[in-house]
């Protein structure tokens, strides 16, 4: 990697660790760094544009061809979640509006914004969005970070295989994740891109590209001198997050509930039967996947889409202490969800929107009751 690579690399990092309390700014730069996509389109976006949007996919506007389109990277949908959490935003409302009013952002204005925070980083040398584009832009499709990390003689080695290169970022990403839910990589345990990098037999920039999809999961964090690590489980994050998901996922199963079509019912029915194949297999990752599509096809008619990505982004926070702590259990894990879905199904066929609500808040506090008692037995893994 030549050294100017690598100061490209350092600036856009220098970057996104400025406006990381910002998400909106954040957001801004990800979209205006893709060179396949005019400021001006960008600054059309609304809040429901990305509601469906997927990961490493194009994001469809009203005009231009597809190659104008911008990919919708893991940093830009991170973003866009943290917005979500951190504004009181609706989905009808530019992404990108005037602090004066709601009207959209100019160009001018951009073009003023992009000059303060080149002066307040003293990174001058970049002459404005075009420069910008051209030494930075590419480097935001495989979301790197700034410093390769050195590895140190206490570090635990894991022995990754080596991968093949057909749809590589994924294959890492999902090897990388595989490994974290095996307990071949413990919570605190440092994640070592180059290291990462030999044993797949890839280069680093796939594996840095997981390994920022991971953070956006809650699987792993960025620390300034120790680099890239397993995250460690909190008992404050957990109680967040499981209150969150109590709160929201109840009133989005009461709305769905007097809402629900035919066609959705189906589709739960069917989702009630896959999670019950997959439960004799007790395999923790593909078992967590198929309880979040029940879930989330329970809540599909209750017609908000911002409380459905809210929900879908704690059930992504959540995953890490479902998935490590019922792996490493030493007792078993509780059998009652398969009822619980079975009651959730008859209350939305029968639209009893109190029904389901009380037998929704079962389904996930039983868990969490159980996961309360393995973060007692398991208190080093915990923060």
């Amino acid at each position: 990697m030549s050294a100017g690579h690598e100061k490209y690399r350092q600036d856009l990092e220098t970057l996104r660790a400025f406006l990381k309390s910002k998400p909106r700014d954040l957001l801004l730069l990800e979209f205006l760094l893709q060179k396949n996509c005019t400021a001006k389109a960008i600054l059309k976006l609304k809040v429901k544009d990305l509601f469906s949007c997927k990961e490493n996919k194009p994001l469809p506007l009203e005009s231009g061809s597809q190659s104008e389109w911008p990919v919708i990277t893991a940093s830009i949908k991170s973003s866009f979640n943290q917005l979500l959490m951190q504004s009181d935003i609706e989905k009808d409302d530019l992404l990108f509006k005037s602090r004066k009013g709601d009207n959209p952002l100019t160009a001018t204005s951009v073009s003023r914004l992009i000059r303060t925070w080149l002066t307040k980083l003293d990174l001058l040398h970049y002459k404005g969005l075009q420069d910008l584009r051209q030494k930075l832009g590419p480097l935001t499709l495989s979301a790197p970070q700034s410093l390769e990390d050195k590895t140190g003689s206490d570090d635990r080695a894991c022995a990754f295989a080596a991968v093949e290169h057909e749809s590589i970022h994924q294959i890492v990403y999902k090897r990388l994740l595989e490994n974290i839910i095996a307990g071949s990589v413990l919570p605190g345990q440092r994640l070592l891109p180059n290291t990462i990098a030999q044993q797949m037999n890839v280069s680093t920039t796939p594996v840095r590209e997981a390994l920022n999809r991971l953070a956006a999961k809650g699987f792993a964090t960025h620390h300034g001198k120790r680099g890239w690590v397993a995250s460690e489980l909190s008992r404050i994050k957990f109680q967040e997050i499981f209150q969150l998901r109590v709160l929201l996922e109840c009133e989005a199963i009461e709305l769905a509930a007097t809402r629900r079509t035919k066609k959705t019912l189906q589709e739960l029915e069917n989702a009630q039967h896959q999670y019950e194949q997959v439960d004799k297999d007790r395999d923790p990752v593909k078992l967590f996947e198929a309880n979040r599509i029940f879930h989330m096809l329970a809540y599909k008619d209750a017609g908000s889409q911002m409380m459905q990505t809210i929900i879908d982004q704690l059930w992504d926070l959540s995953s890490p202490y479902y998935q490590i702590l019922f792996r490493q259990s030493l007792v078993p894990k509780p059998t009652t969800g398969i009822n619980h879905h079975v009651n959730i199904v008859k209350a939305i066929a029968n639209k009893d929107p109190k029904g389901a609500r009380y037998w929704l808040k079962e389904d996930i506090i039983k868990p969490v009751d159980f996961i309360k008692k393995l973060i007692q037995m398991y208190p080093k893994s915990i923060e």
